[in-house]
């Protein structure tokens, strides 16, 4: 009895404590599933001005009876810039979210102070896009003037938190930096969807989810049926997915057509996954005539990468060939248009180690991935009548991507993030900004060519004519940071390179057939070169020279063994690179093109009278004459970039290559030391059988001819070299106070 009581108060707290800890989560319980019910909530509003850092929208777990209740506040605008002659403007602000939602602010006549006190309130299902704040300067004729801009991060603060914050505008007035700030307030609140009475799907969880984008090239047709009378035909293709619908432009009288047309789909969880093609022949004043059609499950195409479908109509030769690609957002790790926010600490960490050598045989077909920061572009020139409405097109393989436009402004800013799945580390970056236009095509201010090894960190790049050999208009600031497995990778560059269908093909130049006749030429005179020193040591005109090279030769071929020539070669590698590291760079001999006139413009009379008589038959003969122009500039661009190439291994100008076929030569060093010959060409000749038992429809590929294909020649190394800015260009953006702004907004 002495024992129990101390015992029983002991046991009697401890249910009292169960008890109280029982009672205050249900509370909370409570507290959790009373969030923005009618009458006072039992949550409290707090009052911040920054942004957390900490924040992490991924823990927040929103239930299927909940969404979000978003109360924005236009408070008022600060020092706005004044857009009227009378030295004043009329600003309102125009807010959007998402696709389809626009709110707009009462305007306010002849004030660069205006105060708003505007609130809006929304039901929404998702917060992980951007809302657009853009102010504007009323017009009473023409259109409305727009100031600046900002983008409002939806996802940025945690629920029950009012921010309230003065931000800087991005300007949109040409040749004006600041144009003035704007104070807003934004709270997000949790809410039950019986207390909203119209919820927007602006995000990934509404009734339409967006997955991805779907990009389908039409190529060409072959042997298409004749159509018409006349035994010709006007085909064109219908691409269907969903109720999206689109179509290629018609080609008249032609059973071969070549399209080379890009479209992208967006692909919508309520579009289904059936891409239907269909192919047509255009009748005038009637109705189409239907040639055939197919249907494309895209569940069944690998994600991210290209998928080339070819179908024939029954009892025909004819065919129709598309390339297909999925850029699924879950695969991509991004948001739409590949969007995110930043380079991050965290997703450089996940990337190194999904591509570390110890991950190597988790995903052999995903060989990097791309992170392309575009930040601004500057120093585009005006062009006198009208504006300037920027916008940059990012390529890379058969994948593209497009930015926002940015109206009337000579130095735009995106700081958008593009990221992109690598299959070939061989690849080629392409960036080209762009003009729009309303009425006429858009105009190619310029473009660059970024190899994917040189994309290493933030750069300005001055911008290259369409060509990518004279100096284009204007400047880009990109950061790029390129991740991949170097195993991974080097078991790609023995596969056939992806073929880029989206790249115009090569036709027939005059200047371009000049410039490979000088660079076989160059060639040739260096082969010439070697032959005559051969000569003179074999005809002893320097005597000891020609004594040394006799015994060097006596000895070696006495002593040589077949092993010793990658040996050699792999020194020869080590050599080279030695020499750069030392400071012995090659000097480097190219030849320029001279601008020359066409053999057309030399003689235009006879011309002209030529085409008086036998017009048909001339034409004849000259789509012959260009026909074979162009296969022997094919041959010669073949012949000349295949020796250009054995001297850019040589000098390390695609390191990867070099440092690749370097470990080969090791490799094959040690077997043939230890294997002999005859054993290694047995074991060659029997893979060859091997393959073609298993795979009677194997498509044969020479390993060696597939690493050559990555190797660049002359023009193209010409193309991935970029200009040096001026001294006085350099101030203009200086990138370590670029690089510093970056940090310290990565910071905050």
């Amino acid at each position: 009895m002495l024992l129990s009581s101390p015992v029983g108060s002991v046991i009697k707290k401890a249910r009292e404590t169960v008890d109280a800890i029982e009672e205050e989560a249900n509370g909370f319980a409570k507290r959790l599933t009373s969030w923005g019910r009618k009458g006072h909530p039992e949550h409290d509003i707090i009052e911040i001005t920054e942004v957390p850092e900490d924040w992490d929208i991924s823990k927040e777990i929103l239930a299927d009876d909940e969404c979000y209740r978003i109360t924005l506040t236009i408070i008022r605008g600060n020092n706005l810039i004044a857009m009227d002659s009378n030295g004043m403007s009329d600003p309102f602000v125009e807010v959007i979210f998402g696709r389809n939602i626009h709110l707009k602010t009462r305007t306010i006549n002849k004030n660069c102070n205006p105060v708003w006190n505007e609130k809006f309130t929304l039901y929404i299902d998702d917060r992980s896009a951007l809302a657009n704040l853009h102010v504007f300067d009323y017009d009473f004729f023409g259109s409305n003037d727009r100031i600046g801009y900002l983008d409002l991060d939806l996802a940025s603060i945690p629920p029950f938190q009012r921010l309230t914050i003065t931000q800087q505008l991005g300007s949109s007035v040409e040749g004006e930096d600041n144009v003035g700030s704007l104070t807003y307030s934004y709270l997000v609140e949790i809410v039950k969807t019986s207390e909203a009475n119209d919820i927007k799907s602006i995000g990934t969880k509404g009734q339409e989810r967006l997955l991805g984008i779907i990009q389908v090239t039409v190529i060409e047709g072959i042997d298409l049926p004749p159509m018409n009378s006349d035994g010709s035909c006007d085909p064109f293709v219908r691409l269907s997915l969903g109720s999206h619908q689109q179509e290629t432009r018609t080609i008249p009288t032609t059973l071969n057509p070549k399209w080379r047309e890009n479209f992208e789909f967006r692909y919508l969880n309520t579009s289904g996954s059936i891409l239907q093609v269909s192919l047509w022949d255009q009748e005038v004043g009637l109705s189409d005539n239907m040639i055939g059609d197919t249907e494309i499950d895209l569940k069944k195409i690998t994600p991210n990468q290209p998928f080339k479908y070819i179908f024939g109509l029954d009892h025909s030769n004819t065919k129709v060939s598309l390339l297909i690609k999925v850029l699924l957002f879950a695969e991509l790790g991004a948001a739409e248009l590949q969007l995110q926010k930043e380079i991050n600490d965290a997703e450089s960490r996940i990337l190194h180690d999904q591509f570390s050598l110890k991950n190597t045989l988790n995903d052999m077909g995903n060989v990097g991935y791309l992170i392309v920061k575009l930040i601004r572009a500057t120093n585009i020139p005006n062009k006198g009548i009208g504006s300037v409405d920027p916008f940059v097109v990012i390529e890379i393989e058969n994948c593209r991507s497009v930015t926002p436009v940015r109206d009337n402004n000579l130095e735009p800013e995106w700081n958008l993030t593009y990221r992109f799945p690598v299959h070939d580390y061989h690849s080629t970056l392409y960036l080209s900004l762009w003009d729009e236009e309303d009425l006429v095509s858009n105009v190619l201010l310029g473009r660059i060519a970024i190899p994917l090894f040189n994309c290493n960190g933030l750069k300005r790049y001055i911008l290259k004519d369409a060509k990518l050999e004279g100096v284009g208009k204007g400047e880009l600031v990109v950061e790029t940071a390129i991740f991949y497995n170097p195993l991974r990778a080097a078991i790609r560059t023995f596969t056939p390179k992806e073929e880029i269908i989206l790249k115009e093909p090569t036709k027939f130049d005059i200047t371009l057939l000049q410039r490979d006749v000088k660079r076989i030429t160059a060639q040739v005179e260096m082969l010439q070169d070697a032959t005559e020193g051969l000569d003179n040591i074999i005809r002893w005109r320097s005597k000891p020279t020609s004594f040394v090279s006799m015994v060097m030769f006596v000895v070696i071929v006495y002593y040589i063994e077949i092993w010793m020539v990658p040996l050699a070669l792999g020194f020869i590698l080590l050599w080279s690179k030695l020499a750069q590291s030392l400071g012995m760079k090659r000097s480097e001999k190219w030849v320029k093109i001279s601008s020359i006139r066409p053999y057309y413009e030399q003689n235009r009379r006879r011309t002209n009278e030529s085409q008086s008589t036998g017009l048909t038959g001339k034409l004849d003969k000259m789509k012959q004459l260009f026909t074979t122009a162009e296969g022997i500039q094919a041959g010669l661009d073949a012949a000349a970039g295949f020796l250009e190439k054995i001297t850019h291994i040589g000098s390390w100008t695609c390191p990867f290559i070099s440092s690749l076929l370097l470990c080969l030569l090791g490799l094959a060093t040690v077997a043939l030391y230890f294997i002999d010959l005859r054993y290694i060409v047995i074991f060659c000749v029997l893979n060859k059988f091997r393959k073609f038992y298993f795979k009677p429809n194997l498509v044969d590929n020479n390993e060696m001819f597939d690493l050559f294909s990555r190797v660049p020649s002359y023009p193209e190394v010409e193309t991935y070299r970029q200009f040096r800015a001026n001294k006085q260009k350099q101030n203009d953006v200086d990138l370590t106070k670029l690089t510093e702004q970056l940090e310290s907004t990565k910071n905050k």
